[in-house]
């Protein structure tokens, strides 16, 4: 152990740096201390709840000398509830932080020291198009409610609204919840694997859809949610995904419409069905500018290979703005890939666009490439090594990478070995910890 510290020890001390979920650290010597909510700069008093032979974790219990950047935050679950990390720090001190956790993983992961700009920023609140929503109990009261898991726990912060959210996440919360209520419809247990009622999953695009995960084969009381929806929105459909099994996964194995219709919903320049479980960020702003510079770079770039498509909107934006590509779009999950072929076709690009639902790595393996530009889109894990040997091995002359994880895109960067030409990171997820980048990238 670098330190004789140990848990419930108070310690007062400055905060040197920020961790990488934006908690701030303390150093006692070579001995970090993790304090959530603690600002770097901040002389704080902490107490220890944690303490390992190569890192500690503390609560944060005074601030004594606080940061310029400390500002009150707008929501009063803040702190309780896992959703935010930064919400007590300035939007001009939450850029500074991002900008940083990205040259800091491009300098330690990849060995590239690069002058990485601050975000783009374009919103702070009300931006997130999507909602996931735990139920909940109260044995005392005897009332069923919706909220978010504390960070790292399966206990749910009850909740009322959400300042990331527009109102139409609070008229969700309080028609759902009174509908349980109302009903007396039971709640899942984790512990006994009983009861109704797991999670609701809401997307506010053009209309509402909005999804109900039960312990069961039917959605019950269909007919009271839709008249208690009906009070707060003009036009919604609800679906219902029956997940039975034990485990953290919020959707089951399948996802059913059971009132009203699937619209289309204005996704950018064009207008697609998307399912429930369709991957589409929750940023739409901030998505849209993303699209916009990768569309720029690929100016005269020849063909596209686009790995973890989606749902085909940035494939269609890419089809759009340059006539003569021809792209294969490669997607993983069937209901994603066959949304991106009908847009495909809705647009009348689907004699350039190949939607391809496979496996990215299975494709790498058979691809027969000539030139062109590879772009890579991976979830936060980042891209299977192999993936990316492969790829080294085609013919790409260019590497586009969008990634919502500094580190693993810094890992994939020194993995390739090919030039960094250029960074540009995006607040996707303002008041949170996380930073969306695009990355450049050439042949060495």
């Amino acid at each position: 152990m670098l330190t004789d510290i140990a848990v419930n020890d108070v310690i007062e001390g400055v905060v040197s740096d920020f961790g990488s979920e934006g908690e701030g650290v303390i150093k006692m010597g070579r001995y970090p201390i993790f304090v959530p909510f603690a600002i770097k700069g901040e002389t704080v008093r902490v107490r220890v709840k944690h303490a390992g032979k190569d890192f500690a974790h503390a609560e944060l219990l005074e601030v004594l000398a606080p940061s310029e950047c400390r500002v009150k935050p707008r929501c009063p679950y803040f702190g309780r509830c896992g959703g935010c990390d930064l919400q007590h720090i300035s939007l001009e001190g939450q850029l500074e932080i991002k900008r940083n956790a990205v040259a800091s993983a491009l300098k330690k992961f990849a060995g590239v020291d690069f002058d990485v700009p601050l975000p783009v920023s374009l919103n702070q609140f009300e931006y997130r198009n999507k909602i996931s929503l735990p139920f909940a109990y109260n044995r005392t009261s005897g009332r069923v409610s919706l909220g978010f898991f504390e960070k790292r726990t399966h206990k749910v912060v009850p909740l009322k609204w959400c300042p990331l959210h527009g109102q139409w996440a609070a008229d969700v919360i309080q028609a759902v919840s009174a509908w349980a209520n109302e009903c007396g419809i039971s709640v899942y247990d984790e512990a006994s694997g009983k009861g109704v009622l797991r999670h609701v999953v809401a997307r506010m695009l053009d209309d509402l859809s909005l999804t109900v995960v039960v312990n069961a084969d039917e959605l019950p009381h269909l007919h009271r949610l839709s008249a208690a929806l009906a009070e707060k929105f003009s036009d919604f459909c609800i679906y219902v995904s029956p997940n039975k099994k034990a485990g953290n996964a919020i959707f089951g194995d399948s996802v059913r419409l059971v009132f009203g219709e699937e619209r289309e919903q204005r996704l950018g320049g064009f207008s697609a069905r998307v399912s429930p479980k369709s991957f589409l960020q929750v940023n739409e702003a901030v998505r849209d500018a993303i699209y916009a510079d990768v569309a720029a770079e690929l100016a005269g770039g020849g063909d596209i290979v686009e790995l973890y498509s989606g749902v085909g909107l940035l494939t269609a934006q890419l089809a759009l703005l340059a006539p003569d590509v021809k792209i294969a779009a490669v997607e993983i999950e069937p209901e994603a890939s066959a949304t991106a072929a009908e847009l495909a076709r809705k647009l009348r690009i689907d004699d350039r666009v190949e939607c391809v639902c496979e496996d990215a790595l299975a494709y790498m393996k058979r691809a027969d490439v000539k030139g062109g530009t590879l772009v890579l889109d991976p979830p936060r894990r980042g891209c299977d090594e192999e993936v990316l040997r492969i790829a080294n091995e085609r013919g790409f002359d260019k590497i586009i990478y969008i990634s919502c994880n500094p580190i693993t895109l810094a890992r994939d960067i020194a993995r390739l070995g090919w030039k960094l030409e250029s960074v540009r990171p995006y607040d996707m997820f303002p008041c949170t910890a996380n930073v969306e980048t695009l990355a450049v990238l050439s042949r060495a």
